[in-house]
């Protein structure tokens, strides 16, 4: 009996080519990669983590899965395809989600059907209602990134980055502007949905709930080739993997997690007629292990915090005992991995099966720097009124505290964050602390002083607290 894996590799080496730089696109390096002869995969840029859009030419037509932020680059892909098949019977354009990065191009395909989960709609839309708060973040990017050039002492491959960064983000903008109304799917559906074309069957199947609601599984049956999108990799080809980064459970419900469940044991129980499986960006690849693995993290955590929840056990002592390395060693680093996103996940499951909402997730809802001092107050009662709806983690208040002290510069909203971590935990040290870090941050050293010593009080163990004393009482 030959080796599954020999096949595989023989498969690869055969069908599987290297990819080529072609041409350029808008100034950026293209790449086309021949997956078998009626598969190409395309992309641009060396370095940055650019979305890879594939085609499939068949006896009913040209599938396009996926395009990119940018219509002028799908513009040029589509010329490309067209070459390489010499055809241009274009037939669908599949959105493996609905991201901007994988549906901004749809415009370039609207002589097409185009197909995805019904849950796109929603998230296109929400792509192009933030518009002016976009075009203010490419601005900021850019400017970052300007900055981060000529500021750093930087290797010539960071430089080579940053300058396509630079240059993509850019093209992005103008782009926007000139496509400012999206192309919305005209197929949709919901748990699965199977495309005749002749010679190529494409089986399609919801996968939503690890990366959006919208996600999918496509299965290309004759060629045993799987497209993922960006729900997860095993492998990062650059330094930068883009939103592949995270695999974590945190879109769902828990109905789309009953049918992920079935939809992706059905691809698992068919690995043996899958060959290649290609994720939405080409700088990440996916093993049959780490698929297989994935889902078995899937519904090992599903299951354990379903049954948590069901039993009413105390949530911070199952997230103390429920690590990531506990469980599931194999992942620890394995891309998509950290022990932030497996508590992420367990919180997002938490809160489905016990039936009670996240209250640091509410007020990460709010975090921008006006927003919060406006909405704060009144979320604030909100939670106090009816703490019995909401799961409230002293840790995870002190976390968003933080991040509005030193990510968005904040203190005023720090300090009132920290203060309602106080109410609510009379008894922690380590609230009295961190409150106390922020009235020193915002100038307000004799509270500070008062607030460290009584959190010193509280744990006489607590450096960080006599630290500071010390350098206060100096200062003033």
């Amino acid at each position: 009996m030959l080796n599954k894996k020999l096949v595989l590799l023989i498969f690869l080496i055969i069908f599987v080519t290297l990819p080529s730089i072609a041409d350029t696109i808008q100034g950026l390096p293209l790449h086309v990669q021949k997956i078998t002869n009626n598969v190409i995969r395309m992309w641009v840029g060396d370095y940055m983590s650019s979305t890879a859009i594939s085609a499939i030419a068949t006896q009913k037509g040209i599938i396009v899965i996926d395009t990119t932020d940018v219509s002028s680059i799908d513009q040029g892909f589509r010329k490309i395809i067209a070459k390489e098949f010499q055809r241009d019977d274009f037939k669908y354009l599949i959105n493996t989600h609905g991201h901007a990065d994988h549906t901004n191009g749809n415009g370039v395909y609207n002589d097409c059907e185009i197909i995805a989960h019904e849950n796109a709609i929603e998230l296109i839309k929400t792509n192009f209602s933030n518009f002016s708060e976009m075009q203010k973040f490419f601005d900021g990017f850019k400017l970052r990134l300007n900055e981060e050039l000529n500021s750093e002492k930087l290797t010539d491959n960071k430089k080579a980055l940053i300058n396509e960064q630079i240059k993509f983000y850019s093209i992005a903008q103008e782009s926007m502007k000139a496509n400012s109304k999206p192309t919305f799917p005209t197929k949709t559906f919901k748990e699965k949905l199977t495309l005749d074309c002749g010679d190529a069957t494409l089986e399609l199947f919801q996968a939503g709930g690890t990366h959006t609601t919208s996600d999918i599984f496509i299965l290309y049956k004759e060629k045993g080739i799987l497209f993922t999108g960006d729900i997860m990799a095993d492998k990062w080809l650059t330094d930068i993997p883009g939103c592949l980064a995270n695999f974590k459970i945190q879109a769902g419900t828990s109905q789309d997690y009953i049918t992920l469940q079935q939809n992706w044991k059905e691809l698992l129980d068919k690995k043996d007629q899958i060959k290649l499986y290609i994720p939405g960006h080409w700088n990440a690849e996916l093993s049959p292990n780490g698929f297989q693995d994935r889902y078995n993290y899937f519904i090992t955590l599903i299951d354990a915090v379903k049954i948590m929840s069901q039993k009413g056990q105390d949530l911070p002592q199952f997230v103390a005992a429920y690590t990531l390395k506990n469980i599931y060693p194999q992942l620890v680093d394995s891309p998509g991995f950290s022990q932030s996103n497996h508590i992420g996940s367990i919180y997002h499951l938490y809160s489905i099966y016990s039936g009670k909402i996240s209250a640091s997730l509410e007020i990460q809802k709010i975090l921008q720097k006006d927003l919060f001092i406006a909405q704060f107050p009144r979320l604030r009662e909100e939670i106090l009124k009816a703490r019995d709806k909401y799961f409230i983690l002293e840790e995870d208040i002190n976390r968003v505290g933080y991040f509005l002290l030193q990510q968005i510069k904040e203190p005023t909203g720090a300090i009132a964050l920290f203060e309602f971590n106080v109410q609510l935990f009379p008894n922690s040290w380590n609230a009295y602390d961190s409150l106390a870090e922020a009235y020193y941050t915002n100038g307000e050293k004799a509270k500070a002083l008062q607030l460290f010593k009584k959190a010193v009080e509280m744990n006489p163990k607590n450096e960080n607290g006599k630290n500071f004393i010390t350098r206060i009482e100096k200062e003033l």
